[in-house]
């Protein structure tokens, strides 16, 4: 039987950017699927469409790859700026250094064409049982979305998931407040009584959200390379981080475009 031959052999950093899913006609006919599930299927399909098309020799001595669905890329025109929001949602697949925040953001500022986001959200990954998450786990975090704020990058900020107890230490430390914690009804039906005392004194909105903490296992990344590559290409792929975006038309409530940029990586030893 003869051995595969890797198609991606030496690349240990991958980078995927969606485009405008809403017009994406495969996910429209799967309108109630969740975030794991769109982010599954952006990957795989901007993946397949690279692929098909790459030079397979260069592809043999790559090490990093940024693949976008190009037809999708939809910058905002200026004269509609105005009239739009743009809300996005960092979710971190592991604790990485902090300016991998900046390194996201800054990818949503250029493909959209614009100068701010109005809302940024931060998700931290799920620790291990004996830890948690703390305040210093958060702070080198926040610190470098507290440089964009001040940089007039970003607006306003939040948080995902934290209790009242977190969530005070937060806004007590922070030179910039979180504006925002969303809540994961489904692991907990109704909002706790005490954070939601505590929003409601410091201002502090509460939106709920069925996003899972781990937002893309890596078991599934490793599945959708192997199917478009193959299995040696497969091997020991972890996420590193998802942005979601979207743009909201303000007077109308509508969204305008949703879209998710995606980077997952693996040792580069690997190989050996």
């Amino acid at each position: 039987m003869t051995e595969e031959i890797p198609v991606i052999p030496k690349v240990s950093s991958l980078i995927v950017h969606s485009g405008n899913i809403v017009n994406w006609n495969r996910l429209k006919r799967h309108p109630n699927n969740g975030a794991t599930a769109e982010i599954a299927e952006c990957i795989d399909a901007t993946l397949k469409s690279n692929l098909e098309n790459a030079d397979k020799t260069a592809l043999q001595y790559e090490t990093s790859l940024e693949y976008k669905c190009t037809k999708f890329i939809e910058p905002l025109p200026a004269e509609e700026r105005g009239d739009l929001k743009v809300t996005v949602k960092v979710f971190l697949c592991k604790l990485l250094p902090p300016a991998t925040l900046k390194e996201g953001i800054e990818k949503v500022l250029t493909e959209l064409n614009i100068t701010f986001i109005e809302t940024v959200l931060l998700a931290l990954p799920e620790l291990e049982e004996e830890k948690d998450l703390s305040l210093s786990v958060i702070q080198p975090y926040w610190e470098v979305l507290e440089e964009m704020v001040e940089e007039e990058k970003v607006l306003s900020l939040g948080i995902a998931d934290l209790n009242k107890e977190q969530l005070e230490e937060l806004h007590k430390w922070a030179k910039v407040k979180p504006g925002i914690n969303q809540v994961n009804l489904e692991s907990c039906c109704v909002m706790p009584k005490d954070l939601t005392e505590y929003a409601k004194q410091n201002d502090i909105q509460l939106l709920s959200h069925n996003d899972a903490r781990d937002i893309l296992p890596n078991e599934k990344l490793c599945d959708i390379i192997k199917k478009n590559t193959t299995g040696k290409d497969s091997l020991s792929w972890e996420m590193l981080w998802v942005l979601r975006y979207s743009v909201l038309i303000k007077c109308r409530g509508i969204i305008k475009t949703k879209a998710y940029i995606t980077k997952c990586g693996r040792d580069p030893k690997h190989r050996k």
